[in-house]
């Protein structure tokens, strides 16, 4: 047998020694995340109008995809949690159904939906990361929102969360975003009955259809 012969035979021998070992590593496996909507309320006794919720804008220093978390300017994703959908996409949707829940309109769409609405409501997301460290880590949810009816802006406002995240793992950095977004919308409910919109709407509703309409809104 050959010099070279023999090299290549303990190479092939060393390389199949070492070859089921390395089979059995295991690649972690990517973990995916939705939002948890809020629990529905009783209708508002003065839940009137129709509220249309437009597709939030992204900012862009926030990527769509990853959990993240922000040291100072620095962003840090989060490995192998990601979202289920695109961040705008969940925000949104979470936020239209939460309003749906908040049960202070007749109806509350989405951008697509047909048909006409009392109000426009628009903006972007402007943080939804998790800030701190250890027992102070909170999440972070900010939206900048201005809500607009016949191409007038009835109020602009950012709206701000910022809940302890209560646990370890990502799981917890997901429950406490959601919690955060049900406080951010609860906040626009909140801006939206201190103008009296839903009342003024209930009562303009009743002056056009008539007694028909004061009945409580499906």
């Amino acid at each position: 047998m050959t010099t070279m012969t023999t090299t290549l035979c303990r190479a092939f021998a060393i390389a199949c020694t070492f070859l089921p070992a390395c089979s059995s590593v295991v690649v972690p496996d990517e973990r995916f995340y939705r939002l948890e909507p809020p629990a529905a309320a009783a209708t508002a006794a003065d839940c009137g109008g129709v509220l249309r919720v437009q597709d939030l804008q992204l900012q862009t220093g926030l990527a769509s995809d990853h959990l993240q978390r922000l040291h100072g300017n620095r962003i840090e994703l989060v490995p192998l949690a990601r979202w289920v959908a695109p961040l705008d996409r969940l925000v949104t949707d979470a936020l239209v159904l939460g309003l749906a829940r908040a049960r202070v309109c007749e109806l509350v769409k989405g951008a697509a939906d047909p048909g006409d609405e009392t109000w426009s409501l628009r903006g972007r997301i402007v943080d939804f990361v998790q800030v701190g460290a250890g027992a102070t880590r909170r999440a972070r949810v900010a939206l900048e929102l201005w809500l607009e009816r016949d191409q007038q802006v009835l109020f602009r406002s950012e709206f701000e969360a910022e809940p302890a995240i209560v646990g370890e793992g990502d799981d917890a950095i997901v429950a406490a975003l959601s919690v955060g977004l049900a406080q951010v919308t609860a906040g626009v409910v909140q801006q939206m009955r201190a103008l009296d919109l839903f009342a003024q709407a209930r009562r303009e509703r009743m002056t056009l259809d008539g007694p028909a309409a004061a009945g409580p809104a499906r």
